[in-house]
């Protein structure tokens, strides 16, 4: 069995990832003027989309404890019902029915176990879209080889560069290391993002968060993944609102101000990455979910 928050079609995903037209991604460049990157917003709910949206199903439960978790509700609440691995099938069938563009698993790395026969099964089955792998980064190497074949695209976050503020503000040890290799084993598995009319289809796409006072940590995350390989895909992300138990620790009780963005967007921009995506406009709070509801994302 495993346990899931909630599943459904949903746009706050990557624009390929969601199937924003490419013309809506090429006016917010020319516009932001932001050179070789182009800036698209993350949410794609005041744009128009070709197309129904990812496959969400949202996992219960993290092996991270993050003091500012935005998901708080599923990740460190226990939010969420049991399903069988048949059950877990239909339900990717089911979303593939619905229109959506690939089926994509949020924090789906403590049930690989059960996830696994799961994406077998659907296979058998009919299904044919493109599995994505959406964590925290703090994947082992040996469970990544085991999903080997089975996940299309990765889409991790790369969120420290400092074991201390990983340990001070995710309760977790050694995480710099293990997603330096797991950034590289995904990689290994399925290269560079590949996009057809719009739709990523296979491919990595490192997600970071900038954090409020938190410059040298971003700094260093750009850092690590320009040595790993300066050709993929970057998702800078400007969305972070202090949420769950951000309030006990103030230099993170704030939102990321523009100067503080602004500053690690240029110096992505000096490491030469020529690939992704910047959120753009300040929209923290209404990215944040509600999962006590039906439709978490309205």
């Amino acid at each position: 069995m495993v346990k899931v928050a909630w599943f459904g079609l949903h746009t706050g995903e990557e624009p390929p990832l969601v199937g924003v037209d490419n013309k809506i991604i090429e006016i917010a460049d020319n516009e932001k003027k932001c050179g070789r990157v182009k800036l698209a917003s993350l949410t794609t709910r005041h744009q128009p989309i070709t197309s129904f949206g990812a496959g969400g199903i949202f996992f219960t439960g993290c092996n991270l404890r993050c003091v500012f978790c935005q998901n708080y509700q599923i990740f460190q609440e226990n939010l969420g019902g049991l399903y069988s691995t048949e059950e877990l099938a239909n339900i990717m069938l089911d979303l593939q029915k619905q229109g959506a563009v690939n089926i994509d698993l949020v924090t789906p790395t403590i049930w690989w176990k059960e996830i696994k026969p799961a994406i077998i099964l659907a296979r058998e089955r009919g299904l044919t879209l493109p599995i994505v792998w959406n964590s925290n980064g703090f994947d082992s190497v040996e469970i990544l080889r085991e999903m080997k074949g089975l996940v299309d695209i990765y889409l991790p976050d790369f969120k420290y560069s400092d074991d201390e503020i990983a340990l001070k503000y995710s309760g977790i040890k050694n995480y710099v290391e293990t997603a330096k290799l797991a950034v590289r084993e995904m990689l290994d598995q399925v290269s560079y993002l590949q996009i057809e009319n719009g739709i990523a289809k296979r491919g990595l796409i490192v997600r970071h968060m900038v954090l409020p006072n938190n410059l040298a940590n971003s700094f260093g995350v750009l850092q690590m993944l320009s040595e790993i390989d300066i050709s993929i895909h970057i998702s800078l992300m400007n969305q972070y609102f202090p949420m769950h138990h951000a309030s006990e620790y103030p230099e993170i009780n704030r939102i990321v101000s523009e100067e503080e963005f602004n500053q690690v967007y240029e110096y992505l921009q000096e490491l030469g990455f020529t690939n992704g995506w910047v959120q753009g406009e300040k929209s923290q709070k209404n990215l944040i979910p509600d999962f006590r509801k039906k439709e978490p994302f309205k």
